[in-house]
């Protein structure tokens, strides 16, 4: 295993986090032989847990609560039975026989104080899980949009639109699309009966659009901030989510969701992670702060939001369309 060149810090290096790893993978094993031989006392790796902990610098860890509630967790359960072993002659003898006689008093202690620890853990982690949460917040509200991507496969001849106009077709409230460009989707759900309009924050393309389609040069996020809950019956997404960080990712998620009826249905057309990291990939792929999600991921994120999910690839996976409907509401007619 070699090193860095002194004076650099492996995480500056280029394989400074396989390094990195590297060496972590090596104590985990160690730590493990030593624990199965009998080398490592449970009591003198709690010992050295305490020491990292009071002496470990967690600013360079960024701040995360992540290591020390890890080391409140390992010290919640409070063990009873002390060792017995001794050194002098007769010392082990004499000790289990205190063990033996004070077992039951000190027994009635642990189990409070145990409590009182995982009462105390289980608090911590609410702590630290809201304020992840109130980050990820602050992160999704001060940060600028994220720009629009000109994913693969727009248009009125793409692949996926008939399957989106399927799943839309019959809805009996509002449909949103975004980001809708020209409003090309929004005239062919309006010539299907469909009530749809469109929002797109770029007003060369809203001005563009010609006829008598509702369309708004708007921010999304702000636009369905706006809206009441459930006053939307489908929203359409094609070109917005993939440069968001999972913080406005997230945040943008609850709030689209939001303002889904009770039968409401999402409609993402999003661009793979492969068409993102290609050569013909637009500018915005490498500025934007995020990344697009792979369609397996949407699924998990839908499905956790009680939504139920139908998805398709896209020629040569370079796009897919995932249609989600609450789990509650009528399946779409794929």
């Amino acid at each position: 295993m070699s090193r860095p060149s002194e004076g650099t810090a492996p995480e500056a290096t280029s394989g400074g986090r396989a390094y990195l790893d590297e060496v972590m993978a090596e104590i985990d094993a160690a730590v493990r032989r030593r624990r199965q031989s009998g080398d490592l006392p449970l009591r003198v790796e709690r010992e050295l847990d305490q020491l990292f902990l009071r002496h470990a610098p967690l600013g360079g860890r960024g701040g995360s609560l992540e290591e020390p509630l890890r080391l409140v967790d390992a010290a919640v359960f409070v063990d009873p039975v002390v060792p017995v072993a001794s050194k002098k002659s007769g010392g082990a003898l004499v000790k289990r026989g205190v063990r033996q006689l004070t077992l039951w008093y000190v027994g009635y202690i642990t189990q409070q104080v145990g409590q009182f620890a995982s009462a105390v853990s289980r608090s911590l982690h609410m702590i630290d899980q809201q304020l992840q949460e109130l980050a990820d917040r602050l992160d999704a509200e001060t940060a600028p949009p994220p720009e629009v991507i000109e994913v693969p496969s727009q248009g009125e001849g793409s692949w996926w639109v008939d399957a989106a106009l399927r799943a839309l077709a019959g809805t009996p409230g509002r449909v949103l699309h975004a980001a809708a460009g020209d409003g090309w989707l929004v005239r062919l759900l309006v010539e299907g009966g469909v009530d749809a309009y469109g929002v797109d924050p770029r007003p060369d393309r809203v001005e563009a659009a010609q006829g008598t389609l509702d369309l708004r040069e708007e921010q999304l996020a702000e636009h369905l901030r706006a809206m009441e809950p459930g006053a939307l019956s489908a929203l359409v997404l094609t070109g917005v989510v993939e440069g968001m960080t999972a913080g406005q990712r997230g945040h943008f998620l609850d709030l689209a969701l939001g303002r889904l009826g009770p039968r409401g249905r999402l409609v993402l057309h999003s661009a793979s992670p492969a068409w993102w990291q290609a050569d013909d990939a637009p500018p915005e792929a490498d500025l934007s702060a995020g990344r697009p999600l792979r369609r397996a991921s949407w699924e998990h994120l839908l499905d956790r939001h009680g939504f139920r999910v139908s998805a398709d690839d896209g020629p040569a996976a370079l796009d897919y369309l995932v249609v989600a409907a609450r789990k509650d509401a009528p399946p779409a007619d794929r």
